[in-house]
């Protein structure tokens, strides 16, 4: 078990792709703190995680309040005596162009996918510096790498995320935290609701090279890599887990 003892947080894990997260890192041995806005979906996923053997534990917060962010750090720390890594999850992607975008849907999606990562970020490297370091992953999406049309507030968010993931790197390596960011390509899950059927299949028929679907799991994988010793040399990094899209957008 590569993370054996270590504690992780990962926020949105009451569901889709935060859900799986939780589960590999408790299946490689963690401790998990599964953050939420709904507490009801963040206690079903800690339950199931408890099921197989997992430790793991259900915790209540909105990712854009600075004071319950607070809050669920020092109740990590006390259920479970400290916090080795932070897993920036939780998010939205809505969809609109800069003209039918209106000024509040874009300050709602910086405060939830943006904005919330750098609270994460800011007040859970105390927590890491006490551990004698640790490890902050943050979901940041292709799309912050090379936007595609309709998706001008989820962009410019990732956008942001990829920023930001860099200099949490730089500023934070003294102190042995790695920061790193994944980038998934189009991932079976509630976030990905409005991108189905047909035009999902076209677009990746011209955009994806490789000829698979991209799993919450691949995404999983990756994080449990970027926590663990064997990535110990890595750090600023967007890693892209999306099946060779990015590499091909002309966007």
């Amino acid at each position: 078990m590569r993370l054996k003892g270590k504690v992780a947080i990962v926020t949105g894990a009451g569901s889709g792709l935060g859900k799986t997260i939780a589960q590999k890192l408790a299946a490689e041995g963690a401790k998990v703190a599964l953050a939420d806005i709904s507490m009801e979906n963040a206690q079903k996923a800690a339950e199931e995680i408890q099921k197989t053997g997992g430790e793991a534990a259900a915790f209540l917060a909105d990712i854009t309040s600075e004071e319950q962010i607070q809050k669920m750090f020092a109740e990590v720390e006390r259920e479970f005596g400290g916090i080795d890594l932070l897993y920036n999850n939780a998010g939205v992607s809505p969809v609109g162009t800069v003209e039918t975008t209106t000024y509040q849907d874009f300050q709602k999606v910086l405060a939830i996918d943006l904005y919330s990562v750098f609270l994460g970020c800011k007040h859970v490297i105390p927590y890491l510096r006490k551990r004698g370091g640790g490890v902050i992953i943050n979901t940041a999406g292709t799309f912050g790498i090379k936007p595609i049309p309709n998706k001008v507030g989820y962009s410019c968010a990732k956008a942001g995320v990829i920023s930001l993931t860099r200099s949490v790197a730089i500023d934070m390596a003294k102190d042995n935290i790695r920061c790193n960011a994944i980038c998934p390509g189009f991932v079976d899950t509630p976030l990905n609701k409005d991108f189905v059927g047909e035009e999902r299949e076209n677009f990746l028929k011209t955009y994806q090279p490789m000829d698979l679907k991209v799993q919450a799991d691949d995404i999983a994988n990756m994080a449990v890599f970027l926590a663990c010793e064997e990535a110990r040399a890595v750090t600023g990094q967007p890693v892209v887990v999306d099946g060779g899209t990015e590499a091909c957008l002309y966007y």
